[in-house]
């Protein structure tokens, strides 16, 4: 899924293959290399072939971190549990009023961003360019709002503190899913293991939990 969907959104620039394991590379903030395979010694060979062409990993299972640390340290690691809605399941309208979100929003959604280390202005309007995004307002105030991360996945759900626990955030998720899914395209969400809000909410909505994958800056 995050695969398929960061190259649907953004060129493959390289690829290189050795047995059934392949790194794909493509450019959205930077350039990143998609790790795809389960055999250590293939992803060995890929590497020294690759010659840490770009030192920013995505898509990296547990068991790949040894091998891709074996010449690098990591600067940075975000790591993240994958749910994913099955096909065949539905999930209900929201009970808020959601809109698409306007690229002219992308600074004030950055500025309230706890990911400020992992993203950017710049990035964050390529997001509502490319793909689904909902905003909720309240007396003139956007108020809460989610968007895509470059693999489509849905992310960045945001509601400002003082209008938290009012069921704004259920209402966002579930038109991203509704808007995905009239779009024919797969619901999934990359989300940190210790955000058990987000993982609850989820869950609630019917997705199910596929696996533990990071993003990775090497030095």
């Amino acid at each position: 899924m995050p695969v398929s969907g960061f190259f649907d959104n953004y060129p493959v620039e390289k690829w290189i293959r050795h047995g059934d394991f392949v790194i794909v590379c493509g450019t959205s903030d930077y350039l990143w290399a998609y790790l795809c395979g389960d055999n250590p010694e293939d992803l060995y060979a890929l590497l020294e072939e690759f010659k840490y062409e770009t030192l920013y990993f995505a898509n990296v299972e547990e068991w790949m971190l040894p091998v891709l640390t074996n010449v690098h340290k990591i600067e940075w690691k975000l790591t993240t549990h994958r749910y994913y809605l099955p096909e065949g399941k539905t999930v209900e309208s929201p009970d808020y009023l959601s809109k698409s979100l306007d690229v002219n929003m992308a600074a004030y959604i950055y500025s309230n961003s706890a990911y400020k280390d992992f993203t950017s202005e710049q990035y964050i309007k390529e997001r509502l360019k490319k793909d689904v995004s909902a905003g909720i307002w309240i007396d003139g105030e956007l108020v809460g709002w989610g968007l895509t991360h470059d693999d489509t996945s849905l992310g960045f759900l945001h509601v400002v503190p003082k209008y938290r626990g009012q069921g704004l955030g259920e209402s966002i998720l579930r038109f991203l899913v509704v808007e995905k899914q009239v779009r024919k395209k797969p619901v999934f969400v990359n989300i940190e293991p210790h955000n058990h809000q987000s993982i609850n909410l989820v869950k609630k909505l019917g997705l199910v939990f596929d696996r533990e994958v990071s993003w990775v800056k090497l030095v």
